[in-house]
């Protein structure tokens, strides 16, 4: 009965210190969220497309490598970077093309804007509620009318 008690009480202990760690690496994802997050936001909201490719660096890393995962809406990270840089550049484009982009940019848009509050990280919800807008202002810059063409 002892070795019972003491097996069970071992199996507590690991169970309890597992949840422990497991909640510091979720909180310290989500503040490598956060971070990242910030970092582009603030470049995007600069309007520089070397400081937003800059800040990008490493986003997809950020959500992958933190041990457990993120919600849709954080996952997004990469994809609006990519998302962001498409649309800023000045390009010639096709009307199919020029469609699918702007369909990408409002699924983009919409997943940020389903943020809801982090305990662990309250930047989070805010940061992304920002990128779905600066998104929006892509949208309506870019999207609600057709691209021009290139009349020779």
């Amino acid at each position: 009965m002892k070795k019972h008690f003491l097996l069970v009480s071992g199996l507590l202990a690991v169970a309890t210190l597992t949840g422990t760690a497991w909640a510091a690496d979720k909180a310290a994802g989500w503040k490598n969220w956060a971070d990242h997050a910030e970092r582009v936001s603030a470049a995007a909201d600069t309007g520089d497309l070397g400081a937003v490719a800059q800040a990008c660096q490493g986003t997809t890393s950020t959500i992958i490598s933190q041990g457990f995962q993120f919600p849709y809406w954080a996952q997004m990270l990469p994809q609006f970077c990519s998302v962001y840089k498409t649309e800023s550049r000045k390009r010639i484009v096709t009307m199919k093309g020029w469609r699918a982009e702007c369909k990408l940019l409002g699924s983009r848009m919409n997943s940020l804007s389903k943020a809801e509050p982090v305990a662990e990280e309250p930047r989070a919800e805010p940061l992304a509620k920002h990128m779905a807008a600066t998104l929006q202002a892509l949208d309506v810059r870019e999207c609600t009318h057709k691209p021009e063409r290139e009349r020779g």
